[in-house]
């Protein structure tokens, strides 16, 4: 029986040091799992990137791929800084692997270090539920269903999305809203349908409550307070906890789907 695809390796690298051939490679990794792709918005956008996760199998092929920018934002009359993850994808024969989680982890870590004693906040934007829930497993993060907004996350949280999409932000619905045309990224429609087990969960159905046209590409604005106490849970659940019971055996047996999952992530537990 053949060995199927894992992912083998992962790297933090610099945007700037891509080669032409593999900017090439991550974009029709991308344009595989997203309607609207257009090579130019992809090149600009990734340029504006200084970092990114890169996850490649056991042939040395990529896999899966984030997109990482800091960004300063005024708040309290001080500058804070800001985490923004940009596109993400995996490829589907590898979802439900840990690697993005772990090289994530070790990327808040590595800034979170840098500036020990400033406030460190993750900025995320979700056309998906999955994206969503990585996020609010793992963090204190909002919006959730459980509970308001701080107003010290609100006020980061409007200067992020502001400074990153100053015209497709809406502040009263916290979206970054698509174009109503062929302009638009969306999941490409083979993804985009939730099952009734799905939205029996009280965190989906509030993503899709505020994000009601997320299949037509309108992205929840989302932010997570990154502090030691999640930096040293999360450190030990990816990078202890997960490869132990892989080794042990313990983790959940995955079954054959019934039709492919909602979103081309990883696994957000």
């Amino acid at each position: 029986m053949s060995e199927g695809r894992r992912i083998a390796r992962s790297s933090i690298d610099e945007v700037a040091k891509l080669t032409p051939a593999e900017r090439q490679a991550m974009f029709e990794l991308l344009a595989r799992y997203y309607d609207g792709v257009e090579r130019d918005v992809f090149r600009k956008d990734l340029d504006g990137k200084q970092h990114l996760i890169r996850m490649f199998d056991q042939h040395g092929v990529i896999c899966g791929f984030s997109t990482l920018q800091r960004l300063w934002v005024e708040h309290g009359g001080r500058k804070v800084l800001v985490v923004f993850s940009g596109d993400t994808v995996i490829d589907e024969e590898c979802w439900g692997q840990k690697a993005l989680q772990n090289y994530f982890t070790r990327y808040l870590i590595q800034t979170w270090l840098e500036r020990p004693f400033r406030p460190l906040y993750w900025f995320l934007i979700s056309k998906g539920f999955k994206t969503y829930l990585l996020m609010r497993h793992n963090f204190a993060s909002w919006p959730n269903h459980r509970q308001e907004m701080p107003a010290e996350v609100s006020a980061v949280l409007d200067a992020a999305a502001r400074s990153k999409y100053p015209d497709a932000y809406d502040p009263a619905r916290g979206l970054i809203v698509a174009p109503r045309d062929e302009a638009a990224q969306t999941v490409k429609e083979s993804f985009r349908d939730l099952t009734e087990e799905e939205l029996a969960d009280p965190e989906i159905r509030y993503f899709v409550k505020r994000n009601p046209d997320h299949n037509l590409g309108d992205e929840l604005c989302c932010l997570a307070r990154v502090r030691l106490r999640e930096l040293t849970w999360i450190g030990t659940k990816y990078g202890l906890w997960h490869p132990l019971r892989k080794l042990l055996g313990l983790g959940k047996k995955r079954q054959p789907a019934a039709r492919p999952a909602k979103e081309p992530v990883g696994s957000p537990d």
